[in-house]
Protein backbone atom coordinates (compact mmCIF):
# COMPACT_ATOMS: atom_id res chain seq x y z
CA UNK A 1 0.00 0.00 0.00
CA UNK A 2 2.76 2.27 0.44
CA UNK A 3 4.28 1.97 -2.52
CA UNK A 4 1.08 2.87 -4.12
CA UNK A 5 0.58 5.83 -2.42
CA UNK A 6 4.47 6.93 -3.46
CA UNK A 7 3.26 6.03 -6.85
CA UNK A 8 0.54 8.07 -6.71
CA UNK A 9 1.92 11.12 -5.47
CA UNK A 10 5.27 10.50 -7.46
CA UNK A 11 2.74 10.77 -10.60
CA UNK A 12 0.76 13.63 -9.00
CA UNK A 13 3.82 15.88 -8.63
CA UNK A 14 4.77 14.91 -11.90
CA UNK A 15 1.40 15.74 -13.30
CA UNK A 16 1.63 19.36 -11.63
CA UNK A 17 5.19 19.87 -12.99
CA UNK A 18 3.76 19.29 -16.38
CA UNK A 19 0.80 22.01 -16.04
CA UNK A 20 3.21 24.54 -14.43
CA UNK A 21 5.27 24.01 -17.66
CA UNK A 22 2.72 24.18 -19.80
CA UNK A 23 1.12 27.32 -18.38
CA UNK A 24 4.77 29.14 -18.88
CA UNK A 25 4.73 27.24 -22.47
CA UNK A 26 1.02 29.16 -22.91
CA UNK A 27 2.17 32.45 -21.41
CA UNK A 28 5.40 32.80 -23.66
CA UNK A 29 3.66 31.95 -26.83
CA UNK A 30 0.41 34.87 -25.99
CA UNK A 31 3.44 37.46 -25.42
CA UNK A 32 5.21 36.35 -28.62
CA UNK A 33 1.66 36.88 -30.42
CA UNK A 34 1.10 39.68 -28.82
CA UNK A 35 4.58 41.05 -29.93
CA UNK A 36 4.61 39.68 -33.69
CA UNK A 37 0.86 42.18 -33.83
CA UNK A 38 2.70 45.10 -32.46
CA UNK A 39 5.17 44.90 -34.77
CA UNK A 40 3.72 43.64 -37.89
CA UNK A 41 0.51 45.76 -37.74
CA UNK A 42 -0.73 47.53 -40.93
CA UNK A 43 -1.47 50.52 -39.59
CA UNK A 44 2.19 50.88 -37.66
CA UNK A 45 4.45 48.78 -40.00
CA UNK A 46 5.83 51.42 -42.48
CA UNK A 47 6.37 49.53 -45.83
CA UNK A 48 7.00 51.15 -49.17
CA UNK A 49 8.24 54.59 -50.07
CA UNK A 50 7.08 57.53 -48.20
CA UNK A 51 4.11 59.51 -49.34
CA UNK A 52 4.10 61.90 -51.39
CA UNK A 53 7.74 60.94 -52.20
CA UNK A 54 8.80 60.77 -56.18
CA UNK A 55 8.07 56.98 -56.93
CA UNK A 56 11.78 55.31 -56.68
CA UNK A 57 13.06 54.51 -60.28
CA UNK A 58 13.51 51.01 -61.33
CA UNK A 59 13.66 48.81 -64.34
CA UNK A 60 12.79 45.09 -64.66
CA UNK A 61 11.69 43.05 -67.04
CA UNK A 62 8.30 41.10 -66.46
CA UNK A 63 7.16 37.28 -66.82
CA UNK A 64 6.17 37.85 -70.30
CA UNK A 65 9.48 39.15 -71.34
CA UNK A 66 8.28 43.15 -71.69
CA UNK A 67 10.94 45.72 -70.03
CA UNK A 68 8.78 47.53 -67.31
CA UNK A 69 10.10 50.85 -65.83
CA UNK A 70 9.06 53.37 -63.66
CA UNK A 71 8.78 55.98 -65.98
CA UNK A 72 6.45 54.43 -68.03
CA UNK A 73 4.56 54.84 -65.06
CA UNK A 74 4.24 58.67 -65.14
CA UNK A 75 1.54 60.80 -66.87
CA UNK A 76 -0.80 58.16 -65.60
CA UNK A 77 -1.97 57.15 -62.02
CA UNK A 78 -0.94 53.64 -61.44
CA UNK A 79 -0.22 50.92 -59.02
CA UNK A 80 2.82 48.66 -58.12
CA UNK A 81 1.82 45.42 -55.55
CA UNK A 82 4.46 43.78 -53.90
CA UNK A 83 3.05 40.01 -53.15
CA UNK A 84 5.36 37.17 -51.44
CA UNK A 85 5.60 33.36 -51.97
CA UNK A 86 5.80 33.09 -47.99
CA UNK A 87 2.77 35.19 -47.12
CA UNK A 88 -0.68 33.13 -47.05
CA UNK A 89 -3.07 36.16 -47.85
CA UNK A 90 -0.50 37.14 -50.97
CA UNK A 91 -2.67 33.97 -52.91
CA UNK A 92 -6.07 35.84 -52.01
CA UNK A 93 -4.78 39.62 -52.71
CA UNK A 94 -3.52 38.69 -55.98
CA UNK A 95 -7.20 37.15 -57.27
CA UNK A 96 -8.21 40.71 -55.98
CA UNK A 97 -6.25 42.35 -57.92
CA UNK A 98 -8.51 41.91 -61.39
CA UNK A 99 -11.34 43.34 -59.48
CA UNK A 100 -9.00 46.49 -58.28
CA UNK A 101 -7.79 47.25 -61.85
CA UNK A 102 -11.38 47.58 -62.94
CA UNK A 103 -13.11 49.41 -60.29
CA UNK A 104 -9.76 51.92 -60.21
CA UNK A 105 -9.85 51.99 -64.13
CA UNK A 106 -6.40 50.96 -64.37
CA UNK A 107 -4.85 49.20 -67.59
CA UNK A 108 -2.25 46.35 -67.64
CA UNK A 109 0.49 49.17 -68.42
CA UNK A 110 -0.61 50.78 -65.45
CA UNK A 111 -0.10 48.03 -62.67
CA UNK A 112 3.12 46.42 -61.90
CA UNK A 113 3.00 43.09 -59.61
CA UNK A 114 6.09 42.17 -57.80
CA UNK A 115 6.29 38.77 -56.31
CA UNK A 116 9.16 37.35 -54.53
CA UNK A 117 9.86 34.15 -53.37
CA UNK A 118 10.44 30.65 -55.01
CA UNK A 119 9.61 30.72 -59.13
CA UNK A 120 6.75 28.16 -59.54
CA UNK A 121 4.82 29.41 -56.05
CA UNK A 122 5.38 32.42 -57.72
CA UNK A 123 4.06 31.66 -61.18
CA UNK A 124 1.12 30.00 -59.41
CA UNK A 125 -0.01 33.49 -57.68
CA UNK A 126 0.51 35.21 -60.36
CA UNK A 127 -1.87 33.28 -62.80
CA UNK A 128 -5.10 35.35 -62.42
CA UNK A 129 -2.95 38.59 -63.27
CA UNK A 130 -2.53 37.39 -67.04
CA UNK A 131 -3.58 40.46 -68.97
CA UNK A 132 -4.83 42.55 -65.65
CA UNK A 133 -0.92 43.53 -65.06
CA UNK A 134 2.65 43.34 -65.44
CA UNK A 135 4.45 40.78 -63.24
CA UNK A 136 7.62 40.67 -62.07
CA UNK A 137 8.94 37.49 -60.47
CA UNK A 138 12.52 38.18 -57.70
CA UNK A 139 14.45 36.27 -54.91
CA UNK A 140 12.87 36.52 -51.84
CA UNK A 141 14.03 40.24 -50.14
CA UNK A 142 15.10 40.55 -54.12
CA UNK A 143 16.56 44.14 -55.66
CA UNK A 144 13.20 45.89 -56.25
CA UNK A 145 11.40 44.63 -52.82
CA UNK A 146 14.57 46.38 -51.08
CA UNK A 147 14.57 49.36 -53.37
CA UNK A 148 11.12 50.02 -52.21
CA UNK A 149 11.54 49.26 -48.36
CA UNK A 150 8.88 46.66 -48.19
CA UNK A 151 8.67 45.67 -44.77
CA UNK A 152 5.79 43.41 -45.02
CA UNK A 153 3.63 41.43 -47.92
CA UNK A 154 1.36 42.07 -49.72
CA UNK A 155 2.22 45.69 -49.72
CA UNK A 156 0.55 48.58 -52.45
CA UNK A 157 1.93 51.61 -53.63
CA UNK A 158 -0.27 54.07 -55.57
CA UNK A 159 1.06 56.56 -58.00
CA UNK A 160 -0.40 59.68 -59.29
CA UNK A 161 0.34 60.89 -63.14
CA UNK A 162 3.21 62.78 -61.75
CA UNK A 163 4.71 60.07 -60.28
CA UNK A 164 4.64 61.07 -56.41
CA UNK A 165 3.44 58.19 -54.07
CA UNK A 166 0.20 59.01 -52.86
CA UNK A 167 0.02 55.31 -50.60
CA UNK A 168 2.10 52.94 -49.41
CA UNK A 169 0.98 50.44 -46.81
CA UNK A 170 0.94 46.57 -45.86
CA UNK A 171 -2.03 44.81 -44.88
CA UNK A 172 -3.81 41.77 -44.63
CA UNK A 173 -5.68 42.97 -48.30
CA UNK A 174 -5.30 47.00 -48.53
CA UNK A 175 -5.91 46.75 -52.66
CA UNK A 176 -9.41 46.77 -52.04
CA UNK A 177 -9.17 49.47 -49.28
CA UNK A 178 -8.04 52.30 -52.01
CA UNK A 179 -11.05 51.18 -54.49
CA UNK A 180 -12.47 54.28 -55.88
CA UNK A 181 -16.10 55.46 -54.58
Amino acid sequence: MVYVSIGLLLVGAVTALNLVLILAVIRRLRRHEEERKRLFDPETVESGPPTGEPLPAFTAVATDGTRVASDALLGREAALTFLSTDCSICVSAAADLPEFARLAGLDATQMVVVIAGEEKKAREIAAPLDGVAMVVLEEAAGPLSTQYAIMGTPTTVLVDPDGKVTYARAGTNPVLDRTPA
